[in-house]
């Protein structure tokens, strides 16, 4: 699963012809873009799945909102440590 997620990655950056990749770097503005982006899908699935009915109903609907809310948050978290760790000078 992890070299198939690899994969994924490498053909995606392939794909995005990014020009300045240090303006996403980790202490960038675009790394705070990915960082708040995270947070609001966490907070959606929170709010528009995890609470809403159908999900609540249904066992299986629920551990995978479930599971989507905890990826997302793990995500956040991970962006979070690398976008907002002291920067070593020396």
């Amino acid at each position: 699963m992890a070299e198939e997620s690899e994969q994924e990655r490498l053909a995606s950056l392939a794909k995005a012809e990014i020009e300045n990749a240090e303006a996403f770097l980790p202490g960038s503005f675009g790394c705070h873009e990915a960082l708040h982006a995270a947070s609001i899908m966490t907070d959606a699935v929170a709010r528009n799945l995890l609470e809403h009915e159908a999900i609540l109903l249904d066992p299986e609907f629920y551990r995978l909102a479930s599971a989507a809310h905890t990826a997302l948050f793990d995500l956040y978290q991970a962006i979070g440590a690398k976008h907002l760790s002291p920067v070593d000078d020396d």
